[in-house]
């Protein structure tokens, strides 16, 4: 079992995007096994792109009561309460699949204070951790979509995982913020969580066409080549599959980019947990 959190303290790089297409690929070939568990993805970004997304996208109303629930995944971390299973919900994804993506029940408005209900409760960085362990084993994966910051919220989150990802979208400013992003995942394995493992750094949003993203992209060839990941490139079906609640696997043409550049990812991120 294996709890990937994705972090990067910059919004826009496409965090919540591969959160869902990651959850459902891996959910897909974990159904494929004789004997296979859930995948559980857990949106801890106050904006709940990936809940909303994964219930139903912006072209109905399904996602409501799923982000304005109670008791609620929000309430029930931010009151130092363990997991339960009555918060899960089966999610729409994957699209194809009789076997959905889980998620939590949760609530936008306290959402928003969950940063500061976690900096008042003792232990504050190990909540989430608490909170996953009576649940945990229960799933094969589970995914961790974190907001743009580098506060209490991600820091729950990398001390709670096995693994962490960074997605970066490749311009002028990414190199500068990825060496901020590998400093915080240092000071996470040094003083609370020394298991965290880096997974990949999956360039993000990527256009071969710009002469800035191939330069930026040369640069971290050359000094983190063992970590980078197939990259995700900026398509406009992509983008589409997200909006309408898909999943890229469900929306895509098994031949189509799309398609191929998340089976890519979802291969090279189960090789690397090998």
């Amino acid at each position: 079992m294996a709890i990937i959190s994705l972090i990067n303290r910059k919004g826009g790089v496409g965090k919540s995007t591969i959160s869902i297409n990651l959850a459902a690929g891996l959910a897909t070939r974990e159904s494929r096994k004789p004997s296979s568990k859930p995948v559980l993805l857990i949106d801890m970004d106050d904006q709940l792109s990936a809940t909303i997304t994964a219930m139903g996208g912006g072209f109905g109303q399904q996602f409501v009561p799923v982000i304005t629930a109670e008791p609620s995944f929000a309430g029930a971390l931010g009151g130092g309460l363990g997991g339960s299973e009555s918060l899960l919900i089966e999610s729409l994804l994957p699209r194809n699949r009789s076997e959905k993506v889980r998620v939590f029940k949760t609530n936008k408005t306290k959402m928003e204070g969950l940063e500061d209900s976690l900096k008042s409760m003792p232990e504050s960085a190990f909540q989430l951790l608490y909170f996953l362990e009576p649940i945990k084993d229960k799933f094969s994966y589970i995914i961790i979509d974190n907001p743009p910051s580098a506060g209490m919220i991600p820091m729950n989150a990398l001390v709670a995982s096995t693994h962490v990802l960074i997605p970066i979208e490749p311009d002028g400013l990414s190199l500068i913020g990825l060496a901020d992003i590998l400093r915080m995942i240092e000071n996470v394995q040094k003083n609370t969580n020394p298991d965290l493992k880096i997974l990949g750094i999956i360039p993000s949003r990527f256009r071969m066409v710009r002469r800035q993203s191939r330069d930026v992209i040369e640069d971290m060839e050359k000094l983190y080549g063992h970590l980078l990941l197939p990259y995700v490139k900026d398509l406009a079906d992509i983008s589409a599959a997200t909006t309408a609640g898909y999943d890229v696997f469900s929306y895509c043409r098994q031949k189509s980019q799309p398609y191929r550049c998340f089976s890519n990812l979802v291969d090279a991120v189960l090789g690397k947990l090998q």
